[in-house]
C-alpha cells in the first residue's frame, strides 16, 4: 500500500509563505488606516489659507477717518452719551437697496464713488484706533456687542450692554468709505443705536472742498427707530 506524505520542507515553506502574506496584508491595511485618519497637509494648508483670507483686514485709510470724525459728533448716541462711546469694530455694508437712496443728480455725480463703495464693502474691515474725536471711545467687536442680545433679548441685552458700557449712549456702526478716483467725492453709511427704539442710520455724501470734507445733499434714505 502506498502512503502519501508531505515533505517537512514543503510544509515549512507553505507555512512561511502564509505567515509572510498575513504580515504583509496587516502592514498594508495599517498604512491605509493611518492615511485615512491623518489629515492631508495640503487640505490643512488650504483650510488655513481660506480662513486667513476670510479674516477681516485692518481699515486704516486716513481720509476715511477724517470723514468719520466729521460725522460721529452728529450721531444720536454721541449726543445722548456722557461717557466713553462705543464703536463697533467691524464695518457694515449699508442698505441692500442703496441704489434707491440717492437723487438722480447725486447718483450721476457720485457714480465712481458709489461703485467703489460697493466694491470696498463687499467684505468687512476692522476699524482701528485712528479716530480724532473729543470724546473718549472704545472699539468693541460685533460678537461682544451682539452676544448679550442673543442670550437675553432686546431689553435684557440693553441692560447688560449699559452695565458694561455705562453712559455710552449706545454704539456706533459705520461702513468703509467709497471714493472717486482722486478722492474728492465720498460715500459712507453710518448710524448709532441707543436703545430698543432709539437709533438713526443713513448714507452720507461728501465732497472735499478747499481741502476739507463737507457733507452735501442728495440722500433720500434715512432709517429712524
Amino acid at each position: 500500500m502506498t502512503h502519501a506524505f508531505s515533505s517537512p520542507e514543503c510544509c515549512q515553506t507553505k507555512s512561511s509563505r502564509t505567515k509572510w502574506w498575513a504580515v504583509a496584508l496587516v502592514t498594508a491595511l495599517t498604512a491605509v488606516a493611518v492615511l485615512l485618519i491623518l489629515p492631508s497637509p495640503h487640505v490643512s494648508t488650504a483650510a488655513a489659507q481660506e480662513a486667513e483670507a476670510e479674516a477681516p483686514a485692518p481699515y486704516d485709510d486716513p481720509d476715511a477717518y477724517e470723514i468719520y470724525d466729521l460725522l460721529i459728533p452728529h450721531e444720536e448716541s454721541y449726543e445722548f452719551g456722557k461717557g466713553t462711546i462705543v464703536i463697533r469694530e467691524e464695518t457694515v455694508a449699508g442698505r441692500k437697496d442703496s441704489d434707491r437712496c440717492f437723487s438722480g443728480e447725486a447718483a450721476t455725480k457720485f457714480k465712481s464713488a458709489l461703485d467703489d463703495f460697493k466694491h470696498v464693502n463687499a467684505k468687512p474691515w476692522l476699524l482701528q484706533r485712528l479716530f480724532q474725536i473729543e470724546r473718549p471711545y472704545e472699539i468693541v467687536s460685533a460678537h461682544e456687542i451682539e452676544a448679550a442680545f442673543h442670550a437675553e433679548g432686546v431689553q435684557g441685552g440693553w441692560e447688560d450692554f449699559n452695565a458694561r458700557h455705562p453712559d455710552s449712549g449706545g454704539y456706533f456702526i459705520m461702513s468703509a468709505v467709497g471714493f472717486n478716483e482722486d478722492k474728492t467725492l465720498a460715500v459712507v453709511y453710518t448710524g448709532s443705536t441707543c436703545g430698543g427704539l432709539c437709533g438713526r442710520w443713513s448714507f452720507h455724501l461728501l465732497a472735499k472742498i478747499d481741502g476739507e470734507w463737507k457733507t452735501v445733499p442728495g440722500v433720500h434714505c434715512v432709517t429712524v427707530s
